[in-house]
């Protein structure tokens, strides 16, 4: 009796290892995926004001595969301009959606990017095309709608899109943390 009481112990504790070793190793590939935005500012020329951004992409496994076997992956940089109010809702000045696509080509093996100009680029590799999505270089803003407003602050939240992916992936999407790439709100002050 006492024999059987340890191996099923044996084989509990040995269960348990194994599924806290598979969690663990799932906790870690997730982790690498996501979006960060790393800097961003608005700076004035003359009468115009420009978003500058640096935002860090790292697709999951899902969203690789998808990309790799042709599916157009859509991401959303929702910028806003926004004064901070003690009692009341913030005051929203400036809202701005940008818009970017990637897709590979699997004939031509190259990856292309389309921003919300519609210009594309292409590269032969996946991280170029992430780094060159990342760069966000003198975007230009309604100056009217925020020249000679005082303690403002930027706000950006970068996202993909899962409705614009094909309608029979989405409800896999909708529960699969690998599809759920998203960043924090960035918010920064703007002098």
């Amino acid at each position: 009796m006492p024999h059987k009481n340890l191996s099923r112990l044996s084989l509990v504790l040995l269960s348990a290892a194994v599924l806290g070793v598979i969690l663990f190793l799932v906790t870690l590939n997730s982790s690498s995926a996501g979006i960060a935005v790393k800097t961003a500012r608005i700076h004035q020329n003359s009468d115009a004001f420009f978003l500058t951004a640096r935002i860090h992409y790292q697709l999951s496994k899902e969203a690789h595969s998808a990309l790799k076997n042709g599916i157009t992956l859509n991401f959303t940089v929702n910028v806003s301009v926004i004064e901070p109010r003690p009692w009341l809702p913030n005051k929203v000045h400036l809202t701005l959606p940008l818009t970017y696509q990637l897709k590979y080509h699997t004939l031509a093996k190259a990856f292309q990017l389309t921003d919300m100009r519609q210009q594309q680029y292409n590269f032969s590799r996946l991280e170029p095309a992430l780094h060159a999505l990342g760069i966000l270089k003198d975007i230009s803003l309604h100056a009217s709608l925020i020249q000679n407003k005082k303690n403002l602050q930027g706000r950006i939240k970068v996202a993909l899109d899962i409705e614009a992916l094909p309608l029979p992936m989405r409800p896999m999407a909708y529960i699969s943390p690998g599809w759920h790439l998203r960043s924090n709100t960035y918010l920064w002050p703007i002098h």
